[in-house]
């Protein structure tokens, strides 16, 4: 039996299945319809969801963290593990679960609305073949997240799921992912469709931005989006050769389906790449895009953003004439090659970080968590096995993806007022850079202390490898 067709007849004979949680039902006759090894599909994860509302307890974030939405929270934790041969921390598996179950109850109180999805954003971008372990340090730690789960249970939020975006269920599966959430019973959403056309209308929810340079609306898979769903963003720590640091904010990028979600194309290149995927451009996307970033572009090169032109491409744009010829030429295909040919990745950065921070502020996760334990310092891909995976032993948590970012950045060595999407975030009003001027506190032992001084904070040197092949140990710190 297809799996739609399935989703059809039980939709329709709903009486003896609607009694079933979802686990029941993948034990049930007719569950071979569904492959768990390979994850689930939007429609077919929500269908269970949207049965599952009845009988879930909506979590409640703890009141002195709800209560201060631009304040940081931090937490110690205690793994204490050694590498093996493969340079991974197999041995922390355990030590992971037991964490996320104890740093959920420190975070998530049982509510008393009723009904109602959770869904768990965690980072799991792509790895390669040497780093095809559930302890990489290039995703959020399942483990931690099925512990997390484990304790939302408890409290009666029994409707979870995790997903992502953007990339292929078999790099997850490889990357152990599903060796953790198999474990956990915790349903895997592979939102990692081919084409924009392949997401079906009732698998998305649009949202309108506010105050965009880019874009008037985001599409989002679900539940995402919908009203009673209740976001829990699991980013970890590392860096990015676009973000810089790669936390909260990038992770929700992953929110984002396929088509939509490439918030780091090239400024010549959005427009183009829209009409060749299939995207409603002129619905979706502000036609002077164009001037609106380069005008924050060079703003920002005025600022003295540091490195900010990536590789000299603006540089050799303006000598071909700017925007007044490439106005003229970018639709034609041929003429546009020759003008963009050797200039590069156009004002990258600058629309990754206006996306970006368009998407973190318009889909609003209900707490953001860094899942610091395992560090990755280097380039987040770990191309060339440059990454080092390290013991750091922190979580850092809070209501503001901005303001977690800025300290998380801090931790890792760098100066939130330099980071650009941090300063930016500052600039348009989002939130605060300056880790002088946020409101920062411990949770030890599951009470709430303010932090003295910010030499408290044991920092890490968490950099980033601009270089990767052409020097390999080099760290860059803003």
């Amino acid at each position: 039996m297809k799996r739609r067709d399935f989703l059809k007849k039980t939709a329709a004979g709903a009486g003896s299945l609607g009694v079933l949680n979802l686990y029941e039902i993948l034990d049930a006759q007719n569950a071979e319809a569904f492959s768990t090894s390979g994850g689930m599909g939007v429609e077919e994860v929500n269908y269970y969801l949207d049965r599952g509302r009845e009988k879930n307890v909506t979590p409640e974030i703890r009141p002195e963290i709800r209560n201060n939405p631009r304040s940081v929270f931090l937490i110690e934790t205690h793994v204490d593990a050694r590498k093996d041969e493969t340079g991974h921390f197999t041995e922390a598996v355990p030590q992971l679960q037991a964490e996320g179950k104890r740093i959920a109850k420190m975070l998530f109180a049982k509510g008393s609305k009723k009904g109602g999805t959770t869904f768990i954003k965690p980072n799991f971008t792509h790895v390669y073949e040497w780093d095809y372990n559930r302890t990489n340090g290039v995703y959020s730690s399942p483990d931690f997240i099925g512990g997390m789960v484990g304790h939302l249970r408890n409290i009666g939020n029994t409707n979870v799921a995790a997903g992502e975006g953007p990339t292929a269920a078999q790099v997850h599966r490889s990357g152990g992912v599903y060796d953790a959430f198999d474990e956990a019973g915790l349903p895997m959403i592979e939102a990692g469709y081919e084409r924009f056309s392949h997401y079906r209308k009732n698998e998305l929810n649009w949202k309108k931005t506010s105050n965009s340079l880019v874009w008037k609306r985001i599409p989002y898979f679900r539940p995402l989006g919908d009203d009673d769903n209740f976001l829990i963003n699991v980013a970890t720590l590392k860096c990015h050769l676009t973000g810089l640091t790669t936390l909260t904010v990038k992770n929700l990028q992953g929110c984002v389906p396929k088509g939509y979600g490439q918030f780091c194309t090239p400024w010549s290149d959005v427009e183009f790449r829209a009409y060749r995927d299939g995207i409603n451009f002129k619905k979706d996307f502000y036609k002077d895009y164009y001037q609106r970033v380069e005008a924050s572009f060079v703003r920002h090169s005025q600022a003295g953003f540091k490195r900010w032109d990536h590789r000299g491409s603006y540089s050799r744009y303006e000598e071909k004439g700017g925007w007044e010829t490439f106005k003229k030429v970018k639709k034609d295909p041929e003429t546009r090659a020759e003008f963009l040919k050797d200039i590069g990745p156009l004002m990258q950065h600058e629309m990754w970080l206006q996306r970006g921070l368009d998407n973190a502020d318009v889909i609003k996760p209900d707490i953001n968590i860094i899942e610091g334990i395992i560090g990755l310092d280097g380039e987040e891909l770990h191309r060339d096995q440059i990454g080092d995976a390290r013991l750091v032993n922190i979580i850092i948590a809070g209501c503001s993806p901005f303001e977690v970012d800025a300290v998380g950045s801090y931790i890792m060595g760098h100066d939130p007022r330099e980071i650009w999407y941090t300063r930016v975030a500052k600039e348009r009003g989002l939130g605060e850079c300056d880790v002088n001027k946020i409101d920062i506190y411990w949770i030890r032992d599951g009470e709430i202390v303010p932090l003295k001084n910010i030499s408290e904070i044991k920092r890490h040197s968490i950099g980033l490898n601009w270089a990767r092949k052409k020097d390999p140990d080099e760290r860059l710190f803003w």
